[in-house]
């Protein structure tokens, strides 16, 4: 039976004039899901007589992606192998690329083959007005087709609308792959991060190696602190794609914070001290005699002010006692003093007991979005979406965000808890 399915695959590749897009797909299917028979496809490779276009196909078909794309960017001529150029840019990332090739195809074919990977490729562009039209070309139902308008729904941000029709259409169809991986998307949003992993999980299990669904899995496993299995998920999209561009970028992280997670919390307490004692000591309110003493003596910022004594400072010519007393109740409101090592500085965690007067409104939106102290999933999801600060944070919705790949209800509320510490919102 399994060579049999290996043969079929393989005259369909090799003796017919224009072999069939979807019956290769499903002989792929099979044949993935056999344990070693995969082997006689391969075999076939080392002694090809058929064209280098064919031999491209049958590397995507056996997950060579790399090397399939880069046989058919210059040999695929006909219709059918144009395809799988399509599905191996879109596997590989080049969603632009891939977008434009399906929607040729898309002019003549309006099956699932082409609908679905088009559909993807505009989605992960954030293009959900073409994505939806694209899911209006299929005459008929069929629950992939259901859980994709789901899918657009809990992207335009109604995520409770969403989510109760992804459960119901679950529990009705156990099979489909699209519908669980929309199930564990909008189950991760929401916060239900039990009910996502177990459906990524089982969807993970089924050949051929699903990408989207194998990073989701990992940032679970991360946020879980499960770095190995975390890795493991990354490392099973690079074996089968290993230019892929975000699972290599998940897998260092990973592993960087793997190695260093244990102080990562103080890392980022030393960071923000450190721009404390950055601070141009021009920033505060001084008298211009204090103003001019720190000036002539070389101390430019609150670093260098700390390292002096206040004898140091007292026998300096026109630094007298009200001088002293202003600045040590500048360093104070920074839990500083004088005299006072850098090392001490840094490692030193304030009180927070509302001693250190907030920061003004204005200040609140120059200050780095590490400020928030922001969970891995949210960081890279602030990463991903180029906010660097507080105040680009809040030029986005809760809908932006929540539209945002792998930002879900529980990030939604981690930075909303954040942000009402500082007494500021979201808007809308």
């Amino acid at each position: 039976m399994s060579t049999a399915v290996a043969a079929d695959l393989l005259t369909e590749i090799t003796e017919s004039k224009s072999p069939d897009v979807k019956r290769l797909l499903d002989l792929r299917e099979q044949m993935l899901a056999e344990p070693g028979l995969r082997d006689h496809a391969e075999d076939a490779l080392g002694n090809w007589t058929a064209s280098r276009e064919r031999q491209g196909v049958l590397l995507y078909l056996l997950g060579q992606l790399d090397r399939s794309l880069t046989i058919l960017e210059t040999e695929a001529s006909a219709a059918w192998s144009k395809h799988f150029l399509a599905r191996a840019n879109v596997d590989c990332g080049f969603y632009a690329k891939g977008e434009e090739l399906f929607s040729a195809e898309l002019k003549d074919n309006k099956g699932l083959e082409v609908i679905m990977p088009l559909y993807r490729a505009q989605m992960m562009q954030g293009k959900y007005a073409e994505a939806e039209k694209t899911l209006k070309a299929y005459k008929g139902e069929h629950p992939t087709i259901q859980a994709s308008f789901i899918e657009l729904k809990y992207r335009n941000g109604d995520l409770e609308g969403a989510m109760d029709e992804i459960v119901a259409l679950y529990n009705e169809v156990t099979t489909d792959r699209q519908v669980a991986f929309v199930y564990a998307q909008i189950a991760q949003a929401a916060g239900d991060d039990e009910s996502a992993r177990r459906a990524y999980e089982q969807i993970a299990q089924q050949p051929p190696v699903a990408v989207d669904v194998l990073i989701n899995l990992g940032t679970l496993y991360e946020d879980e602190g499960h770095w190995d299995l975390a890795i493991k998920c990354y490392e099973t999209v690079l074996a089968a794609y290993p230019t892929h561009a975000r699972a290599r970028l998940f897998k260092r992280d990973a592993e960087s914070s793997k190695n260093m997670y244990y102080d990562e919390d103080r890392e980022r307490k030393e960071d923000k001290r450190l721009q404390i004692l950055r601070t141009p000591v021009t920033d505060f309110e001084l008298s211009v005699r204090s103003r001019n003493c720190l000036q002539k003596m070389k101390i430019d910022t609150l670093g260098d002010l700390i390292l002096k004594t206040e004898s140091e400072l007292l026998s300096y010519k026109n630094f007298g006692e009200t001088s002293l007393q202003e600045i040590k109740a500048i360093l104070s409101s920074k839990a500083l003093r004088l005299g006072m090592r850098t090392e001490d500085a840094l490692a030193y965690a304030p009180p927070e007991d509302g001693s250190a007067p907030p920061p003004s409104a204005d200040d609140q939106l120059t200050l780095s979005i590490d400020a928030l102290e922001l969970s891995v999933r949210s960081r890279r999801c602030m990463e991903r979406l180029g906010i660097k600060t507080i105040g680009e944070l809040l030029e986005n919705s809760e809908a932006e965000l929540l539209a945002a790949p792998n930002f879900g209800q529980t990030s939604l509320n981690e930075v909303r808890q954040k942000l009402a510490e500082l007494g500021i919102s979201l808007k809308g």
